[in-house]
């Protein structure tokens, strides 16, 4: 009798114990399918991409802690890729492969008429903007006094698809009587920081780049032969099609952000992030149309 009475209770004990385990593995499958439904909105890794302004390590010190903050405030997982160059990033954020992107007024403007798809989160705001001004530079002792003085002499641009570095000067010059049959030579040398190099060099006459990368050089034996001439912003998008709560929050997290660290990594003189429309890139476009039909 009393073994009996052991057998039971030793297959009740049994018993319970698989009716836990069933209870825990229902808890867990339940747990896996919540996840699982939260992982498009807040868990999966959102790219963000940019186009090769400088060199990979310079770009990641650069965006890295304004990336650690995104992640935080969002609770995203966030990677930047840096694009080869100005048309591969407009492809990879105007055909999706990227979530979020840093811009100029020409990606902006290329990726938006094209491909549409994006949509604007805030724009960067410096001190003096200086980062959305640009300059025509020449040595300091370059007989020079006009733009127009640039018939007949060599002017070197940035990169083809830049705004400030191509587009823009190249508008300038035409503007004053110089396009760009009336220059003795040009070329493309890739950055802004390449043209102030080979004006430096005296590789060419002239050439055209943003305030701020002028700033840099201050110590050099350069002046600026014309400007300064205002740009578009530059900004941060985001993918049109992202999970809208997601959208709001970057959004908000980008306008609200005021750490010193974070800004001043992007650059020295940035002051914050403020609200960006798709008017503020008209001048871009006007620009950009009247080149490409020359």
């Amino acid at each position: 009798m009393s073994h009996l009475f052991y057998c039971n209770l030793q297959w009740l004990a049994f018993n319970i114990t698989i009716m836990n385990v069933q209870t825990i593995l229902r808890h867990l499958a339940l747990l896996l399918i919540l996840l699982a439904a939260a992982r498009p909105a807040a868990g999966r890794e959102l790219v963000f991409s940019t186009h090769p302004f400088a060199n990979p390590a310079t770009i990641y010190q650069t965006f890295q802690p304004l990336i650690d903050y995104l992640a935080r405030e969002t609770g995203t997982t966030i990677a930047i890729k840096i694009a080869p160059s100005y048309l591969a990033h407009v492809a990879a954020v105007g055909s999706g492969k990227a979530d979020l992107a840093f811009v100029g007024p020409s990606p902006y403007v290329r990726i938006k008429d094209k491909f549409g798809g994006i949509e604007l989160l805030a724009r960067f705001k410096m001190r003096d903007n200086s980062n959305d001004q640009v300059v025509i530079v020449c040595l300091e002792a370059a007989p020079l006094a006009s733009l127009a003085d640039l018939k007949g002499k060599t002017f070197a641009f940035g990169d083809h698809q830049s705004f400030g570095s191509h587009y823009l000067p190249r508008w300038l010059l035409a503007a004053e009587g110089v396009p760009v049959r009336e220059l003795a030579a040009y070329d493309f040398v890739k950055s802004h920081d390449n043209v102030i190099l080979s004006v430096l060099h005296g590789d060419f006459d002239a050439g055209g780049v943003r305030l701020d990368v002028f700033r840099r050089y201050a110590d050099r034996p350069l002046r600026i032969l014309a400007g300064p001439f205002p740009t578009p912003p530059h900004a941060l998008v985001g993918r049109a099609d992202l999970d809208r709560e997601l959208m709001d929050k970057l959004r908000r997290s980008l306008l609200g952000l005021r750490d010193r660290a974070v800004l001043e990594r992007l650059d020295p003189e940035m002051l914050e992030f403020t609200a960006v429309t798709d008017s503020d890139f008209d001048q871009a476009r006007t620009v950009i149309n009247f080149v490409e039909e020359r």
